[in-house]
Formats: structure tokens, C-alpha cells, sequence
């Protein structure tokens, strides 16, 4: 009887060996959910990376327009455009501005504050040709030639 035992046990240490059907199964349903949501997650930041460059480039074409001329006067006849598959609009409307005068620090005075100006203040908003939603709308300021 001692010579059986040695040899049950060493034939029950083969049969334990490697995993079962069903511990490979799971095991392979848990990489596929795994690489499922890291796929998702790529995808997620590979959109949002197409969206910030669609919004630099439509940053950098407001710039040019608004670089391409010195005074408002100069922009008015400019109501919109195309420029490659972007689309801008463009709104010049006066405004008036208070001056203060500074030298390196607030002056509260009434003395110190100059008459109101006008200035143009320039309303653009660039969106992609046929979208319904602006990309970008972008403020700023422009000084006229002479007054309106």
C-alpha cells in the first residue's frame, strides 16, 4: 500500500494543473470589458483633440480679420466671409468709452477722467460652413479714423 500512495498523489498534482474552461472564459470576458472602456476612452480624447484644434483655427482667423485693419472704418464693409471651410460674421457698433489717466496708479478724481469716447466695439463669430452653433464669438475694440 505505501507504493500506491506516493503515486495517487503525484496523479492528483497533474490533474490541477493549468485553468478551466470556465476560469478562461471569465478571464477573457474581463480583458474584453477592459479594452472595451480603454478603446472608449481614446476615442473620447482623440474627438476632443479635433475639437480644440477646430476652435484654435477659428481663434486664429478671428485674429486676422480683426489684425487686417487699423481702424473700424476699415471693417465695416466687411459683414462676413469665408475663408476655407470656416464661415465668420462680423458686427461693428459704436460705443462710447471713459478714458482714466493713469501714471503707474488709479486716480480716483474726477479731474482725472477724460470725456467719453467712441470706439468701435467689433462682435465676431466664426463657426463651420453649415453648422448652426458659432465655434468661437469673440469680442474686441477698435478706435475710428475720425468720430461717427
Amino acid at each position: 500500500m505505501r507504493l500506491l500512495r506516493p503515486l495517487f498523489r503525484s496523479r492528483r498534482v497533474q490533474l490541477q494543473r493549468g485553468f478551466s474552461l470556465l476560469e478562461a472564459v471569465v478571464a477573457m470576458a474581463i480583458a474584453a470589458i477592459a479594452f472595451g472602456a480603454l478603446f472608449r476612452t481614446v476615442g473620447q480624447s482623440s474627438k476632443v483633440a479635433g475639437d480644440v484644434d477646430g476652435r484654435v483655427e477659428a481663434q486664429l482667423l478671428a485674429q486676422s480679420i480683426l489684425a487686417s485693419a487699423a481702424f473700424a472704418e476699415d471693417l465695416e464693409p466687411l459683414h462676413n466671409g469665408q475663408e476655407g471651410p470656416w464661415q465668420w460674421q462680423l458686427q461693428v457698433s459704436a460705443e462710447p468709452v471713459a478714458w482714466e489717466l493713469v501714471d503707474g496708479m488709479v486716480d480716483t478724481r474726477e479731474d482725472a477722467l477724460m470725456a467719453p469716447q467712441m470706439v468701435a466695439r467689433i462682435d465676431i463669430q466664426v463657426r463651420r460652413a453649415g453648422a448652426a452653433a458659432a465655434t468661437l464669438a469673440w469680442q474686441g475694440y477698435k478706435p475710428y479714423r475720425a468720430l461717427p
